[in-house]
């Protein structure tokens, strides 16, 4: 049998604001207690109306909450601008990714103004993940606005317009969050010279006279983009302890196509660009000075969504990341094509593979083209200076299959590590793989069952741990053959054994989720 694409085809029509109890097997650890919350596309459909993206579907949260008598689930839509009025018209009025909104202003003249105005331009969905801000937790998507959530009841609070504070256009949905409280994301406005990429600093907490911590983060440096039109999809970004990484890889938001889309009533999947011919050019800007790196280099082309990890050593700079050939993956999770398709799908999807980059960060002037730069032992990377004192680099092959949405021991983060844990990008088989990954050994343990389809993971360390494995992981599982079902897995991420789970019925289709957050109690 196939891979079962029905488990990324799931429509939800009822939340459960209540927590359920479900069906425990094996032994939940005496210290693990909190809250896993989730966020991904949940309802698919509006009256009689239906997403055309997978990514389209209005915001679910998913909360597993580790007490003392047990595990529940609980789950509540998103109350979003765009959810709203979707559900207030019964149909699909915001526009999404993939989704052209129906408009049902009345006249022309308040149509055109519809499509104009950025909050119908471009929706307030944000079914990409949980992140923190001041110690509070929002909904996050690419598009600039923040939706505050209650992590207890998962209801939502209030939302933040980061267009009307600080006049971008969009940001990266995977900010960091530092020990100190301080989270560092990257936004993208326009500047004099045309399209930017800030990196900012929010504060742990609201500067004095300001109401949060939106009013007036520090600007630590700005990056021109490449092609004054074009700037790149940004899904991810590094650090390492000295340095921010930015990747500009060659799929684009085309600004001109956004433009015509618009007019035309054509979806914002329809302006992105893939530059077929171009490498990826790697920024590194130092994050005490906020100065960048002057030695320029570029990466053979490659598509990615998720940088694993990256740190120095020994005077080079480590980026791994998930990277695949092309951007086919966004256009394949149209619903249509999953339907039409099914399991044959996996067999035409690229499942990418895990690359590992090195910049050298000492480059001789008198160094010969053919001389492969990376110094660092056990790695195949190599960096070839060119005529103009450019780094041409060729990342090292780690693994057949990428690991998707990546996560690992958060002390390990900015350093160098051994371990990662992700979901295979293989899809030609009957299950869904959850995967360990041995950066050093290059070994892989897996963890599948037929008919379980793994959605997230997430690597939670033992108190007082000492081994940078030594912990749980927690992996949310779909059921092909049942869309009402959920299992919550508890890892043994040492070995990758079972020590339990817990199985939950639910009162509707379950989704996918796209990306987890635990909260420790």
């Amino acid at each position: 049998m196939p891979y079962d694409f029905t488990t990324w085809d799931r429509n939800c029509l009822e939340e459960h604001v209540t927590p359920i109890d479900g069906t425990m097997s094996g032994s939940i650890p005496p210290w693990l207690r909190g809250s896993y919350i989730l966020d991904g596309p949940g309802r698919m459909t509006f009256g009689e109306y239906e997403f055309n993206h997978v990514f389209d579907g209005s915001a679910l949260l998913q909360k597993f909450t580790f007490g003392e008598t047990g595990v529940t689930f609980a789950s509540r839509f998103l109350r979003t601008y765009a959810y709203n009025t979707n559900l207030e018209h019964e149909q699909i009025v915001v526009s999404e990714f993939g989704t052209t909104g129906k408009s049902v202003a009345k006249s022309k003249l308040s149509k055109l103004g519809d499509r104009f105005a950025f909050d119908k331009m471009f929706s307030d969905n944000a079914p990409i993940g949980v992140v923190t801000f001041g110690g509070e937790y929002y909904c996050i998507t690419e598009a600039p606005f923040l939706h505050k959530i209650d992590p207890t009841t998962l209801e939502t609070i209030s939302k933040v317009d980061l267009h009307k504070e600080l006049g971008i256009n969009s940001h990266c949905p995977n900010p960091r969050t530092l020990a100190d409280g301080t989270t560092l994301n990257i936004l993208h406005g326009v500047g004099a010279t045309g399209p930017k990429y800030d990196i900012m600093a929010f504060p742990p907490k609201p500067l004095d006279g300001k109401a949060h911590v939106f009013a007036k983060p520090k600007k630590i440096a700005s990056v021109d983009a490449r092609w004054k039109l074009n700037p790149c999809h940004m899904h991810t970004f590094g650090l390492t302890e000295n340095y921010f990484v930015l990747l500009e890889q060659p799929l684009t938001i085309d600004v001109k196509a956004m433009v015509a889309n618009t007019i035309r009533d054509k979806p914002f999947i329809g302006g992105m660009e893939w530059m077929e011919d171009k490498l990826v050019k790697i920024h590194l800007i130092n994050r005490e000075t906020g100065k960048e790196v002057k030695q320029k280099v570029k990466c053979e082309a490659f598509f990615y969504m998720h940088i694993i990890n990256c740190h120095e050593r020994d005077n080079h700079v480590v980026i791994d990341v998930n990277a695949y050939k092309k951007p086919d993956l966004l256009h394949a999770f149209h619903v249509k094509n999953l339907r039409e398709k099914g399991g044959n799908l996996g067999n035409e999807l690229d499942g990418g593979n895990v690359k590992r980059i090195v910049i050298p960060m000492e480059v001789s002037e008198k160094v010969a083209p053919e001389l492969n730069l990376v110094m660092l032992p056990g790695t195949k990377a190599k960096a070839h200076r060119q005529k103009d004192g450019s780094l041409i680099l060729t990342p090292d092959v780690i693994t057949d299959y990428a690991q998707e949405v990546p996560t690992l021991h958060p002390d390990y983060v900015t350093k160098r590590y051994r371990y990662f844990y992700g979901s295979s990008g293989n899809m030609t088989g009957t299950t869904g793989k959850v995967s360990k990954v041995d950066m050093e050994t290059r070994e892989i343990k897996e963890w599948c069952e037929d008919d379980l389809y793994t959605s997230v993971s997430y690597f939670v360390p033992r108190p007082g741990a000492t081994t940078e494995d030594d912990g749980v992981l927690l992996v949310t599982i779909l059921h092909g053959k049942d869309r009402k079902k959920i299992t919550l897995l508890v890892l043994n991420s040492a070995d990758m054994s079972e020590a339990a789970r817990v199985v939950f019925i639910t009162s509707s289709d379950v989704p996918r989720s796209l990306h987890g957050n635990f909260i420790p109690a």
